[in-house]
């Protein structure tokens, strides 16, 4: 069967017909002028917008592939829909003035159409007051002054702009909340989402230069690190900084809070950053702390209390002490063969740890791209994924987890769960 029939949504012609010229705007758009596939896929999932439509499907009837096409051995449909869940962002990011309306969550390939309730407000509206022009509360888009300005004060600015639109009115569908969801957001605690602000060293001779070793966190680790402090004994003492935080991080950590105000977090969210973390956090809040192994050393209490850890540069996860079946490290894995794209999976690592009061939890996520964590957590299908695992091993309360993620050219395609241990270690005392 290629497709399973859903019960379509109430959808009244006005919103069906805002909804066929918002297709049609961004089909013809200059996004969409060079990526022949990428419109014929769109296309494709709007008109079955209220089918769950397979892989095969997809693949034949959406892009004319032979009827013997393999998802098992073929993964290009799965590239082409990683493709167009990034034009689709890009076209609304760079588009102010349209809602955002269509989104193809990660981890499915199927369209889903966020603003039904909101379409039929606008068509209500111009019916009701004929030529009286039309106000339109559109969002405040984010990513543009992230990437740009990627400092906790513009990601706090940013934050309190979409809070503001988001309690003006705006509708959306809520998702569902998984179990692991339920259970870290169970009380009434404060949620930090924590984003790490990396050492950089400078020198008082130099003042343009700026340099950055994994290695070196603080100036007691300077012997560590060769090359800086072949550069020390030739530059002089060098001067501390963290005035910036990690682009890739600062959108996971806005995609984290986005997530956590849809199932009803919102009051509880705030953001802090490792630069100005008090060791109070882990004694009133839940946290959520994004980022690597180096990246984290404010943590490192917990860092250490850890069987699997990411290695340097996360080029592996290390299993400290493997269980029968298990491997001693989760290696990356190059899947490019002949091929021009870039493609290969990489280790990551997802922890759910005790905090130092009853009840309060730290979720740790460390990965080169932590916004493929966040959709993990965030997605049904990663969810599920995760459920299964911990269902398997006992639903322990505290646990690591090693993920894998594909990735093509850096971007990434899935993640999903391979190995992970209850976490046994005594609450650290001294961490931060």
């Amino acid at each position: 069967m290629a497709t399973i029939p859903m019960p379509p949504p109430q959808e009244t012609p006005e919103v069906a017909d805002a909804l066929e010229a918002h297709v049609q705007r961004l089909l013809q758009s200059p996004h969409f002028a060079r990526a022949d596939t990428q419109r014929k896929l769109l296309a494709y999932l709007y008109e079955h917008r209220h089918e769950t439509v397979s892989e095969y499907a997809l693949a034949t009837d959406g892009l004319g592939r032979n009827s013997n096409f393999d998802s098992t051995t073929d993964a290009s449909v799965r590239v082409h829909i990683s493709r167009l869940r990034r034009k689709l962002k890009d076209y609304y990011l760079q588009e102010p003035g349209e809602p955002e309306l269509l989104v193809i969550p990660t981890g499915t390939h199927q369209l889903m159409v966020l603003e039904h309730p909101a379409v039929a407000a606008r068509v209500e509206a111009v019916e009701a007051v004929g030529n009286v022009p039309e106000v339109e509360t559109r969002r405040d888009f984010l990513v543009p002054g992230l990437v740009g300005m990627v400092v906790v004060l513009a990601v706090l600015a940013g934050w309190l702009g979409w809070r503001n639109h988001e309690l003006s009115g705006r509708i959306r569908p809520v998702p569902k909340t998984s179990a692991f969801w339920a259970s870290f957001l169970q009380g009434t605690a404060p949620i930090k989402i924590i984003l790490p602000t990396p050492v950089f060293f400078g020198f008082p001779n130099e003042p343009t230069f700026r340099l950055r070793s994994v290695s070196v966190n603080d100036f007691n680790d300077i012997p560590k690190d060769p090359h800086f402090q072949a550069l020390v004994d030739k530059l002089g003492k060098p001067s501390f900084e963290q005035s910036y935080t990690v682009t890739w991080d600062t959108l996971a950590a806005i995609d984290m809070a986005r997530y956590l105000d849809a199932v009803g977090a919102q009051q509880r969210i705030s953001f802090d950053v490792t630069r100005d973390l008090s060791p109070l956090v882990l004694e009133n809040s839940n946290v959520i702390a994004v980022g690597t192994h180096q990246t984290l050393q404010p943590l490192k209490e917990y860092l250490q209390a850890m069987n699997f850890s990411l290695a340097p540069s996360e080029l592996r996860v290390i299993n400290a002490k493997p269980k029968p079946g298990e491997q001693a490290t989760y290696e990356i894995i190059n899947k490019s063969g002949k091929t021009s794209n870039e493609r290969e999976v990489r280790p990551s690592l997802v922890a759910l740890l005790p905090g130092r009061a009853p009840g309060l939890k730290v979720l740790l996520l460390q990965s080169r791209d932590t916004g493929a964590l966040v959709s993990l957590l965030s997605s049904s299908a990663g969810s599920n994924s995760m459920e299964e695992m911990l269902k398997k091993n006992g639903n322990p309360q505290y646990f690591e987890m090693v993920t894998y993620t594909e990735l093509e050219n850096n971007r990434p395609l899935r993640t999903w769960p391979v190995a992970i241990h209850a976490f046994a270690s005594q609450v650290p005392a001294n961490s931060m």
